[in-house]
């Protein structure tokens, strides 16, 4: 029984890698083609920290993934430390290969982000997160929210990058206008990818308009949300959040 109970475990490790392996290479695919205009966000931040924050600072990247997209954009900062907090395993092994990129001293953490700002060793600078925050319903995320203001140091901030309704859309809506701009410009998809990738996006996102990140953030306790970038497709916006 234990031979059997070896066995069982060893293929639910593999059939886990096996969806990992797939669905890591259609996120590949978006970040390749900068479909979800990563690359322009992370440009973004990247001014924030440079010319309005302009400090050394302390950086915690949550659902980080393998760290590729934020590497180039902290590399010419002056970042004092960096943690990456992402659930798989799988993700954070690549991970691990990217942190020779950092000019810093790093660390990475198996941990659902929704946890990952209790317990911290000191008040963190800059909070990031990218495309993960909208899996939450609002609720969730206001607690999220409330645990990221109370953890920041004095000066800090809390960006997150992450799909938005545009005022009157509803959930719906949006997500037909999502699809219907993912399948005239996502061409480097196969018709199975693009299935997959729409799969999660409607059983998964729930985004919310502008007034509603900055109702949350108000209630959060913060000061004062700008929107410091919006994607071409108007799908995606970049919150700054200040105390």
């Amino acid at each position: 029984m234990a031979n059997a109970g070896r066995s069982t475990a060893a293929a639910n490790d593999t059939a886990a890698l096996e969806i990992f392996q797939n669905q890591w290479g259609v996120y590949q695919k978006f970040l390749q083609y900068d479909y979800l205009s990563n690359a322009e966000a992370c440009a973004a931040l990247h001014r924030f920290l440079i010319d309005d924050l302009g400090r050394p600072f302390r950086f915690i990247d949550l659902a980080c993934g393998d760290i590729s997209g934020i590497v180039g954009t902290l590399r010419t900062t002056p970042i004092e430390h960096y943690r990456g907090v992402d659930l798989s395993g799988p993700a954070l092994a690549l991970a691990a290969e990217n942190l020779a990129a950092l000019p810093c001293p790093a660390q990475l953490d198996e941990a659902d982000f929704t946890v990952a700002m209790r317990d911290l060793p000191q008040p963190a600078d800059i909070v990031w997160i990218s495309l993960s925050l909208h899996h939450l319903d609002a609720v969730a995320k206001g607690a999220f929210m409330r645990e990221v203001r109370d953890r920041l140091a004095p000066g800090g901030a809390f960006l997150a990058y992450e799909p938005t309704r545009r005022e009157g859309e509803d959930r719906p809506a949006y997500l037909d206008r999502f699809e219907a701009i993912g399948r005239r410009d996502w061409t480097n998809l196969t018709d199975r990818e693009f299935a997959e990738a729409m799969r999660h996006v409607r059983a998964c996102d729930l985004p919310e308009t502008m007034a509603g990140w900055k109702e949350l953030g108000r209630a959060a306790g913060f000061a004062s949300t700008t929107e410091l970038y919006r994607s071409p497709t108007d799908l995606f916006r970049l919150f700054l959040y200040r105390p």
